[in-house]
């Protein structure tokens, strides 16, 4: 929801037109100080609610961005420029975007650069950038990022005696039958399809980079969409799960912990790690106006997941720039899509189910 504030909009207003502040002096800076930065949260966090306690409400407030939850699309500039146009509306300062879109949006020049993107490192983050070719590099115009788990959790009542182990089991619908939700556009399922055919991790986006592995991964999609409930969104498939309306559902490890319960279990083996990063949107060095250190704010919402090691870190530098290859791969298949383009007759009816709007 957009926020009202006559206060910010007047420090907006103020960022904005700079000439002003020649006329209205003290009135000018005292408007700046008194303007929070708003930072638009994708989901409920209440661990970094607790970073941010220690800075005044004069320097940062927290707004919630629902719509910053759903997965972005295949095209990672569109997903980003989207975002973007809807903080300016909202107002917010700061958001989050997924890294591919934030890698696209900054060499598009969408995005500026960052006044502590060299400053703030987290060990996880250092050895993610050490890892030659994987996307670990820290892009010019994040203020920092936190790490984020894909993964896959199932209800204890589907599979009693012989559960699923790792996240590879979503393609087994002999041994694990039932309905899965999985979000669109199918992130997860394209890395674990690959891995399925005995990959090493270290060629898995050298081998999706070509024809032939892309439709190793389409296939395998493919092969179980009768059973996929396509959704917009982690916390609908995690809605889905506990509700009893799927067997499994693959989205992000956090938002499925949180809505898991006791009849749900969510995987921890399998994992897809991934980075989201926090950007700053709005006009004119706005953070450069907090009371403090940017540093502080930047060190406040860095989460560098733990010490969990996932079976793959995603290259975040491949879909930033792979929307194309995987459009036209994955052609064919995802919500409102029959199971086959050449037989649709033969296969079980595929099963679609869209987020309310």
């Amino acid at each position: 929801m957009p926020v009202f504030d006559p206060i910010r909009m007047a420090g907006v207003t103020l960022r904005k037109v700079p000439g002003i502040c020649v006329f209205l002096g003290s009135l000018c800076g005292s408007a700046l100080a008194q303007t929070p930065l708003l930072l638009a949260a994708p989901d409920d966090n209440p661990t970094m609610d607790g970073r941010l306690s220690h800075l005044s409400p004069h320097e940062v407030r927290v707004v919630l961005d629902p719509a910053g939850a759903t997965e972005p699309s295949m095209d990672a500039l569109s997903s980003a420029r989207a975002a973007i146009d809807r903080a300016a509306l909202a107002g917010w300062d700061i958001i989050a975007l997924d890294e591919a879109s934030e890698i696209a949006a900054c060499d598009a020049g969408v995005l500026k650069k960052a006044s502590t993107s060299e400053n703030v490192r987290s060990a996880l983050s250092e050895m993610i950038a050490l890892r030659p070719g994987r996307g670990g590099g820290k892009s010019a115009c994040a203020l920092t990022h936190d790490v984020r788990f894909e993964t896959l959790a199932y209800r204890l009542d589907a599979f009693p005696l012989a559960p699923p182990e790792t996240g590879l089991a979503v393609f087994d619908t002999g041994a694990f039958p039932g309905r899965r939700a999985v979000v669109w556009p199918p992130r997860a399922l394209v890395e674990w399809a690959i891995i399925a055919h005995g990959v090493p991790e270290l060629q898995v986006y050298d081998i999706l980079s070509s024809k032939r592995g892309l439709q190793l991964a389409r296939d395998a999609i493919l092969g179980i969409a009768p059973h996929i409930v396509w959704v917009e969104s982690d916390a609908e498939a995690a809605q889905l799960l506990t509700a009893g309306e799927v067997a499994m559902a693959v989205g992000s490890a956090a938002r499925l912990t949180s809505a898991a319960g006791a009849a749900v279990v969510v995987l921890k083996a399998g994992q897809i790690g991934h980075r989201r990063s926090w950007v700053e949107v709005s006009e004119g060095p706005a953070i450069s106006n907090m009371q403090r250190p940017a540093d502080a704010l930047a060190a406040a919402i860095e989460n560098d997941g733990g010490e969990l090691i996932p079976l793959l870190w995603r290259d975040a530098y491949w879909y930033a720039r792979a929307g194309a290859h995987l459009g036209e791969g994955l052609a064919g298949l995802g919500p409102g899509k029959p199971a086959s383009r050449d037989d649709t007759k033969s296969a079980a009816p595929q099963v679609t189910r869209r987020a309310k709007r």
